[in-house]
């Protein structure tokens, strides 16, 4: 941003500090760059080239305008940053009333100059962070020297094995709110200690927080998605794929990261866990056979309504959760085992017809299953 632009803003911010009062914000040349007069805008004012000459305040009184052309009566201060000049602010009124106010506004200014640079940085830091993501993960269309440079300019110092991480939050969300979300996790994870600029790296993409994590082990991952849980209060899912040794493995574990993190499912996903290996599978052939997943799932919707289908579903999803026993099942969802046997007689009736293999009823199913919940939850 300018410093005009920013010289701008300070005067739309402080003018009610000053109760009202006529402010003044001049450069290092001593011409004003932004004033509550916007006709004075682009006028040398002599007093604030006085401040710059010396680096001192200078009062001028109503008796002595002559000698300050462009300049009214009122109290002038110099704004450093880091022992340099960096503003001039300047205040309308008799000196001794308003020496108190000038100083509270240069105090005011100078953090609001500094605070300026450090959003800057931070947007300039955030940034490089993205596009090492990016790189890091089409490292075979990029090559590893541009990714050098860019870690070079982070300060990175990358502690073998690392993993990359996805982290979403479940349900649906506008786009504002899923970022702010992502955002508040990060403070916190940072906060936490879970999170090295040094050692690692993020960047808010889309609708996930994708990290390239140093030293990561189960009780490490399950901290951070507790920690990202804990600031925003909302489930999450977080993705890990498999530790890399050097960085050309990366650009496969952050395919398994957004691969698991994509899955209908909360919690961590690790794909080291024998349990996540099926669910990396299914969510593969969901993305991979979708058009043929969908024409299943078409059929459904075709011979069912809304509310039948969400129950058959749900009936089917809780028997396969309880490995295919109907006594169990039953008694989660509080029905008859015969009511039970019935519902999934009536989808494999329809998606699998003529098909008697367990496997391949479940398989298909739960292809179904998966493409209907991953369905509900996007954005209408």
């Amino acid at each position: 941003m300018r410093f005009e632009e920013i010289a701008r803003q300070l005067v739309e911010t402080t003018s009610r500090l000053v109760r009202g009062r006529i402010i003044n914000i001049m450069d290092t040349e001593g011409r004003i760059v932004a004033s509550t007069e916007e006709s004075r805008i682009g006028t040398l004012h002599a007093g604030a080239c006085q401040v710059v000459r010396t680096g001192r305040p200078v009062a001028i009184e109503p008796a002595d305008l002559a000698r300050w052309p462009g300049a009214r009566e009122g109290y002038n201060l110099p704004v450093f940053s880091d022992g340099r000049l960096i503003a001039v602010v300047g205040i309308f009124g008799e000196p001794e009333q308003v020496r108190d106010s000038a100083y509270i506004l240069a105090a005011y200014t100078e953090q609001f100059f500094h605070q300026n640079a450090l959003d800057q940085q931070n947007r300039i830091t955030g940034e490089l962070r993205t596009t090492y993501l990016r790189l890091l993960l089409n490292l075979d269309r990029y090559g590893t020297e541009e990714l050098t440079e860019v870690g070079e300019a982070l300060g990175l110092r990358l502690q073998f094995p690392v993993r990359v991480l996805a982290l979403e939050f479940c349900g649906r969300q506008d786009a504002l709110v899923c970022r702010q979300r992502l955002y508040r996790a990060v403070e916190e994870l940072q906060f936490q200690n879970l999170l090295d600029p040094k050692r690692d790296v993020w960047a808010v993409t889309g609708d996930r927080l994708l990290m390239l994590k140093s030293d990561t082990g189960t009780r490490c991952l399950h901290r951070m998605l507790t920690c990202a849980e804990t600031a925003v209060g909302a489930p999450a899912r977080l993705g890990a794929g498999r530790p890399c040794q050097t960085l050309r493995q990366a650009p496969q574990s952050g395919a398994q990261a957004l691969t698991l993190c994509a899955a209908p499912v909360s919690g961590v996903q690790d794909i080291q866990d024998p349990d996540c290996r099926f669910l990396y599978l299914m969510q593969r052939t969901a993305f991979r056979e979708e058009d043929c997943i969908r024409e299943m799932h078409s059929l459904l919707e075709q011979q069912l309504d809304a509310g039948e289908l969400e129950m058959l579903l749900a009936t089917a999803d809780a028997y396969y959760d309880c490995g295919g026993s109907v006594g169990q099942a039953a008694d989660r969802l509080h029905i008859h085992k015969n009511t039970l046997q019935y519902r999934m007689h009536r989808l494999w009736d329809i998606v699998c017809p003529g098909t008697t293999g367990r496997f391949e009823r479940e398989y298909l199913l739960r292809l179904c299953i998966q493409y209907h919940v991953r369905k509900a939850s996007e954005p209408s």
